[in-house]
């Protein structure tokens, strides 16, 4: 009781602004306790709700999910933590040059930014790309947590691809494969008469070594040589020889002479005329 008086005899003793600024950090106070009950972030509610997944054994308890390092999901390079990086299977230099990035105020602002992590090389790049999503508001930041994906291991298959009849569709498809290297892949193709081996698409402008080994690692991929189309060696013309890759101007201009010659051109004249190396690769697209 006496407590009580105190507090009121001290209440009435401050001056003017003082019990001013007193009855305005009660309102703040007031004002933080209803933020605190009334209002719940997005973000943590979506953190509550991967952790759950995480920790609660939430997902679909007929199959077995593994959480593991190299598990993929999408994710934001922006706000992607360092534990999710680990599970995505960055390396651990990987991990703090992105974060000491981000810290220095960098960011993120498409996909292909992520190359400028010093560390981070085409193959692993390749990996992650089809993951990667950049959000550019801070509602499509919090709606990303709830789009992650565990990998299903136990179910987890590649993509199979004929590579001579794929349609652009099929292709994109492919880990690794975007709108313009499809493209470009069946550009080449047709310019080729399709493939005989899969090895021909690191010939394939913006395909390469480390692209390829992904390309391979995470799809099937086979070749219908039957598909391929061939040039009549006999009859061809300037133009239909000098079009394909493989036919530089020297090799055309003397098959030309034989054709002129009345020479009956087969595989030991190709051979020696054009070179055996030319010949292993050539030899596919003829027809004698």
């Amino acid at each position: 009781m006496l407590r009580k008086i105190r507090i009121i005899r001290d209440w009435y003793t401050l001056n003017k602004t003082q019990r001013r600024g007193s009855v305005f950090l009660l309102f703040l106070l007031l004002i933080s306790l209803c933020v605190k009950y009334f209002y719940h972030p997005t973000v943590d509610s979506d953190a509550i709700y991967f952790a759950n997944i995480i920790l609660n054994n939430t997902l679909d308890s007929s199959k077995q999910y593994l959480l593991k390092q190299d598990s993929l999901f999408f994710f934001d390079p922006n706000v992607v933590g360092e534990q999710e990086m680990k599970w995505l299977g960055l390396p651990e230099k990987t991990i703090r040059q992105i974060i000491n990035y981000r810290k220095s105020g960098g960011k993120f602002h498409s996909k292909e930014d992520l190359k400028k992590i010093y560390s981070m090389n085409d193959s692993l790049y390749f990996k992650l790309e089809p993951y990667i999503v950049i959000a550019h508001s801070k509602n499509e930041k919090f709606k990303l947590q709830r789009q992650i994906v565990i990998t299903d291991i136990s179910s987890k298959q590649k993509i199979n691809v004929e590579l001579n009849s794929a349609d652009s569709v099929q292709l994109e498809k492919l880990s690794g494969i975007g709108k313009i290297l499809a493209a470009r892949i069946i550009k080449y193709r047709n310019r080729l008469g399709g493939f005989y081996s899969v090895t021909q698409l690191k010939e394939v402008y913006g395909i390469r070594d480390s692209l390829y080994n992904v390309i391979i690692q995470k799809n099937n991929i086979t070749v219908d040589t039957s598909l391929i189309h061939k040039i009549n060696i006999q009859t061809a013309d300037f133009k239909a020889l000098i079009r394909h890759p493989y036919f530089n101007k020297d090799i055309v201009v003397k098959i030309l002479q034989m054709q002129r010659n009345k020479e009956i051109i087969n595989a030991e004249k190709l051979k020696s005329t054009s070179g055996e190396e030319c010949f292993e690769k050539i030899k596919y697209y003829i027809q004698f």
